[in-house]
């Protein structure tokens, strides 16, 4: 079907059951940022593949909208003739648009289980004075006219060992069932994934780059879990790990498990769960506690057999980039490798590990202006050949066994600019600021987001993406708990797992990102008797000094490099070959 098809059909399955416009979120069900192929709606709706945005569709006419990562892939893909395409700058968003664009006593209709009631509170703000309503519908529109839509995935549940997950699954029900207890509540409804992955110490393949099992779970007070899942996925060993304290229940029962939960007081997470289990719990009489999903904080908070785990999961991911990088400075200079080339040669590289899952997110590789695309994905259309002089944006990461990596090099093919080498350094000077500093406990991301921004901004300069978002351990590569920008209004606590990568992106031209994943550890002590943090950086992969201006650097940032090179030859020189040694 082509895009025009679609909306056609959309529309009218949406004239059936008498709404005048239809919500298409990128989430699924489990509000995931990477979801199954059945999950996809707004990629078949809309030809929108980044992993944030969503579209309305009207009687008439329709938008798809998403954030300043995507500027340039919305323009690439989305049909300016069907779709008015519109990024959220400035906070000119969905809603308003919806609002500029719809009737008084007009109706919006949209699928429960794929929207917040956060989501849907903040639509009603403003839609419901100018005679607009929103209405839950029993049925999805667009499923019903997606009529070759694949099957759910039904892949087996591993077991995750706890010799890094350093707590038994046991002891993490029976601590989220007292946190529970304590807040007043007698039961919460964890409608995320890697929330459940990390309670009951399962891994699973229903998605890509990230190893979840696509469930629900009502945790209770006394610690005992009703887990719905395809029965067929759960093994005899998984089912031996899970003991007898863990229901397995089929996704069917759901609504009738929810509606056993009537007259008592359920926490259900506002931001994270989708509407549709507060319609059920309050429709069944039971008390809603609205409260953050209380998995959230503890697995953002790694054991020390995780952070040991994700040490060596990036120092064989140091290993791994680092042959890649000494096979590209051979390569690249040739001028006949194309974007694709770098992709599929770096992940050879990661296969070869042992260790290795998956790559935890489609790999960016960028040359030239492409990278200035925050969130670029090279295709067989957009591929282009690597021709010197420039600079590559090289973003990519690996799902270990052992932990999740993500790491970006901006890397020089022949010699650059003096402009391309000012940025670089200023967004080096302002990584560096970031890993080098200590900080009080209490402290925010929002409150240190600023050391990586103020060496740019002191030229002018910017960029539109926050500068770190928290990391799981063999789990979400975007994970929530802790964070870099200017929302991250969580306290650092000792064994958050974050990003650092501050960006520059100068379009049509260039781009410049430099990451490495940091983690939060204690570091002493404050006047007074506050505990001190420090960032500790995990990656362990060379900086390209051909592109760094030394004269825009001080002493101490200077020393913070030289630092950090010594340390990722010492660690990394003996799992490497004569000419990788000599390269590095």
């Amino acid at each position: 079907m082509e895009q025009a098809d679609k909306l056609a059909a959309l529309r009218a399955e949406m004239k059936t059951l008498g709404v005048h416009g239809f919500l298409v979120p990128r989430a699924d069900e489990f509000m995931g940022e990477y979801v199954p192929a059945r999950g996809e709606r707004l990629a078949w709706i809309t030809g929108f593949t980044g992993s944030a945005g969503m579209a309305a569709v009207l009687e008439n006419e329709a938008v798809a909208t998403t954030d300043s990562r995507y500027d340039i892939q919305i323009r690439d893909q989305v049909d300016a003739a069907l779709f008015d395409r519109r990024v959220t700058k400035g906070g000119f968003g969905l809603t308003e648009w919806l609002r500029d664009h719809m009737q008084a006593g007009q109706v919006l209709g949209y699928d429960p289980r794929l929207h917040t009631p956060t989501q849907v509170a903040a639509m009603e703000t403003m839609l419901n004075p100018k005679g607009i309503t929103l209405k839950a519908l029993a049925q999805n529109p667009l499923d019903a006219v997606w009529t070759d839509q694949p099957d759910a995935p039904a892949d087996p549940v591993e077991v995750f060992p706890e010799a890094i997950a350093g707590r038994s699954a046991q002891d993490k029900r029976e601590s989220i069932g007292r946190a529970i207890a304590d807040s007043g509540a007698d039961a919460a409804v964890i409608t995320q994934p890697d929330s459940i992955a990390w309670l009951l110490n399962i891994r699973g393949n229903d998605v890509p780059h990230t190893p979840f099992a696509l469930s629900y779970a009502i945790v209770h007070a006394d610690g005992a879990v009703d887990w719905f899942i395809d029965k067929k996925k759960i093994t005899p060993a998984v089912q031996a790990h899970i003991g007898n304290q863990v229901q397995v229940k089929d996704p069917a029962m759901l609504a009738a498990s929810l509606s056993a939960l009537a007259g008592k007081a359920v926490q259900v997470d506002p931001d994270r769960s989708a509407i549709w289990f507060r319609q059920v719990l309050e429709g069944a009489g039971a008390k809603i506690v609205p409260h953050e999903n209380p998995c959230v904080l503890p697995k953002a908070c790694k054991t020390k057999e995780e952070q040991d785990a994700i040490r060596n999961a990036h120092l064989r991911d140091g290993v791994n980039v680092t042959k890649f990088l000494v096979w590209l400075d051979g390569e690249a200079a040739k001028g006949t490798l194309t974007e694709l080339d770098v992709v599929e040669k770096l992940e050879e590289f990661r296969k070869l590990d042992k260790g290795f899952r998956d790559t935890s997110f489609d790999t960016i590789s960028g040359w030239a202006a492409h990278g200035a695309i925050v969130h670029y994905r090279a295709t067989q259309e957009s591929n282009v050949t690597i021709t010197p002089p420039g600079i590559l944006l090289l973003d990519s990461g690996a799902q270990y066994t052992e932990g999740t990596t993500d790491i970006t090099r901006t890397i020089a093919i022949g010699a650059p600019t003096e402009e391309q080498k000012k940025a670089f350094t200023l967004v080096l000077r302002g990584h560096i600021g970031i890993a080098a500093t200590t900080f009080p406990e209490g402290a925010r991301g929002v409150d240190l987001d600023v050391l990586a921004r103020r060496p740019l901004w002191s030229e002018g300069m910017d960029y539109g993406h926050g500068t770190g978002h928290g990391v799981g351990c063999y789990l979400s590569v975007h994970e929530e708990g802790g964070g870099l920008h200017s929302r991250a209004m969580r306290p650092f606590k000792p064994g958050m797992v974050v990003s650092n990568e501050p960006g520059y992106y100068k379009e049509g031209a260039f781009g410049i990102r430099i990451e490495s994943l940091v983690l939060v550890r204690e570091a002493g002590k404050m006047e007074g008797g506050k505990a001190r943090l420090a960032f500790e950086t995990l990656t362990l992969v060379p900086i390209d000094r051909r592109l760094i201006e030394p004269s825009l650097m001080n002493d101490e940032e200077i020393k913070w490099l030289n630092d950090y090179h010594a340390r990722v030859e010492r660690e990394l020189y003996p799992h490497l070959g004569a000419q990788e040694q000599a390269w590095l």
